[in-house]
């Protein structure tokens, strides 16, 4: 039988992309989602996905969800800590609410997501991976989204030392994408990048999704970064 992988913010953006990608590659997918429904059923109808729903950024919720995911196919062999939120705010504006909301959805999800997918494959017997989707900004924040990259640095961290304590049942590594998808907010700082980038231009939900099909088979491969930023790191 195919592997089976469990993407977390699944249902738009990037994550859509590596779900439609990666059940084209014959992978099964679990895509679980918080608010995008119509596109999630979408992804049911179109790619033959199964899909989950949960807000993870709410503490308490990472148990229910993998426990429902598991039910599709009664097994998951990977993990992808996909879901995100983009939120603005200097460290002034910061609040405890902001900053927790941040930490919980960007790295204390992703940490118990893990844990509970360890446990599932060793009590199986079987070896699988994660992967976490952090940000190529994380090596050069901008002082506008303090919670957001204050979070993603931490899921950054977390992806080495779970590499050393999930060995060998899970590989553990990191993807961080660049300039990949933009919105209307976004269209200045993606010109900019476009002119700065030594690639010179930018990228595509495809580019992010080819290197999750690497790392997903890259069995000798665990705790790095891979960027996939058109060498946004070397500026």
């Amino acid at each position: 039988m195919s592997e089976v992988v469990l993407i977390t913010g699944g249902a738009r953006r990037l994550g859509r992309m590596m779900a439609r990608i990666l059940s084209r590659k014959g992978y099964r997918v679990v895509v679980h989602y918080h608010t995008s429904e119509a596109a999630a059923r979408e992804l049911e109808r179109t790619h033959g996905v199964k899909t989950v729903r949960g807000d993870l950024s709410v503490p308490g919720a990472v148990e229910p969800l993998f426990r429902e995911a598991l039910t599709a196919y009664g097994v998951i062999d990977h993990v992808v800590n996909n879901a995100s939120r983009f939120e603005r705010g200097t460290i002034g504006e910061l609040t405890l609410e902001a900053y927790q909301r941040m930490m919980n959805l960007h790295a204390t999800a992703p940490l118990f997501l893990s844990q509970a997918l360890y446990r599932h494959l060793l009590e199986r017997g079987r070896t699988g991976s994660i992967i976490n989707i952090v940000d190529a900004g994380v090596s050069k924040p901008t002082a506008s989204r303090v919670g957001y990259y204050l979070s993603k640095g931490a899921l950054l961290e977390q992806t080495k030392v779970l590499a050393v304590a999930f060995g060998p049942t899970l590989r553990v590594n990191a993807l961080s994408p660049g300039a990949v998808l933009s919105t209307e907010d976004d269209e200045g700082y993606f010109g900019r990048m476009q002119r700065i980038l030594p690639l010179g231009r930018t990228g595509t939900a495809e580019a992010v999704a080819e290197g999750v099909l690497y790392l997903l088979e890259a069995d000798f491969v665990s705790g790095i970064e891979l960027p996939i930023d058109g060498g946004q790191k070397l500026l």
